[in-house]
């Protein structure tokens, strides 16, 4: 049935067929916005992503041609992904005063690791800082969101730049087409990031393995890792601290 949808679509346009096939693919748009959606910003809802996501579903529509070597679900994901990038780029939310609320929780962790011998849990961050359990669990979700929308923009350049992009090549992994020079450069930001990884403590790795690649949840890591959900936000927060400060060092992260 897919099949002779897509054909009838691509060969007329037909606004039944489109629609139909967008309905289909609605839950992907939805799968993509809910991993996404890790610690937004207090003024961001999923429904605002999913609303860019089901744009970058149109257009991905419009701009498939089946002689690409990636499948339509890939080639979807991407541009889906690239428009809620985008409307997650356009917020004016600053991260000023989540540095200031992130300098004093990652002070207490430290003086509080060397005092109990152990990473300290929420609640024992909390009680130090006399702030409540869910204050910390809004500065670890806002830079979870932070640092997920600056990594994924390492890996995931901005549509906008895509003006010029050759619509009838691309590459295998669905991805955008790029330059030779672009493909270097990209090449050895993965790279950077791949040894920046490798740095990492082992649960650390984990995490980022059971997320990113198993595409596991937050609540499904922490049945895992048996632990709350509220921890592996926690540990999924100093991981991308940690990530940053690994690029950072390495020279190709900005300070």
């Amino acid at each position: 049935m897919t099949e002779e949808l897509w054909q009838k679509y691509l060969q007329t346009r037909d606004k039944e067929a489109r629609d139909i096939l967008i309905q289909e693919h609605l839950p992907l748009v939805k799968q993509v916005a809910g991993r996404l959606s890790l610690g937004l910003p207090p003024q961001v809802d999923e429904d605002d992503l999913i609303a860019s996501g089901v744009i970058g579903l149109l257009e991905a529509l419009e701009r498939y041609n089946p002689t690409f070597e990636a499948g339509f679900k890939t080639f979807a994901t991407w541009r889906i992904r690239g428009a809620m990038l985008d409307e997650l780029r356009k917020l004016s939310w600053s991260p000023r005063s989540l540095y200031k609320r992130l300098r004093d929780l990652q002070e207490t962790e430290q003086k509080l690791s060397h005092r109990l011998g152990r990473e300290p849990s929420i609640a024992e961050v909390a009680a130090e800082l006399q702030w409540s359990a869910e204050a910390v669990e809004q500065v670890y979700s806002q830079l979870n969101s932070y640092s997920l929308v600056s990594l994924e923009s390492l890996l995931f350049p901005p549509s906008g730049h895509s003006g010029e992009q050759r619509e009838d090549i691309i590459p295998a992994d669905g991805g955008p087409f790029i330059g030779p020079e672009e493909k270097i450069e990209k090449q050895e930001w993965r790279d950077a990031l791949a040894r920046a990884i490798e740095e990492l403590p082992e649960r650390e790795k984990l995490v980022l393995a059971l997320y990113y690649k198993e595409e596991l949840t937050l609540k499904e890591i922490g049945r895992v890792l048996k632990v709350s959900t509220a921890r592996v936000s926690q540990i999924h927060a100093r991981t991308l601290r940690l990530l940053r400060d690994n690029l950072q060092k390495s020279g190709f992260l900005n300070s």
